[in-house]
C-alpha cells in the first residue's frame, strides 16, 4: 500500500472517529433536567516514507477525548456546568444566553 493510501485510510478513520457527536454528545433527560456533554477532541498522526533498494513507510497517530463540561437545560433556561476549574469563553457566552434573550424580548416590548 503507498503512503498516499495509507493516509487516505488514516484520515478517514480519523473523520468516522472525530465527529461532532463525540465533541458535542448525545443529550441525557432526567425528568425535567436535559443534561448534552461537552468533550476535547485532541488528535495527530504522523506518516513517513522512503524510496530506496527497498520501500519503507510507517504511520502512528493517536487520539485524546477529555470530557470538559456540560449543557444543563432545565425550566427553559441553559447553563454550563464546567468539569474544569476555569472557564472558558464558551461557558461564558452560555452563561449569557438568557440575559442577551431577555435583553432582546425587552427590545421588542
Amino acid at each position: 500500500m503507498s503512503i498516499d493510501n495509507i493516509a487516505s485510510v488514516i484520515l478517514e478513520k480519523l473523520r468516522g472517529i472525530a465527529q461532532t457527536e463525540t465533541v458535542i454528545g448525545k443529550p441525557i433527560t432526567v425528568d425535567n433536567t436535559t443534561l448534552i456533554p461537552v468533550s476535547k477532541v485532541s488528535l495527530g498522526f504522523g506518516l513517513g516514507a522512503n524510496t530506496g533498494k527497498s520501500e519503507l513507510s510507517g504511520s502512528g497517530g493517536g487520539l485524546t477525548v477529555e470530557p470538559i463540561a456540560f449543557i444543563v437545560v432545565s425550566e427553559g433556561n441553559a447553563r454550563l456546568m464546567s468539569l474544569t476549574r476555569e472557564k472558558d469563553v464558551f461557558g461564558k457566552a452560555i452563561d449569557m444566553v438568557p440575559d442577551v434573550l431577555a435583553m432582546l424580548k425587552k427590545d421588542k416590548a
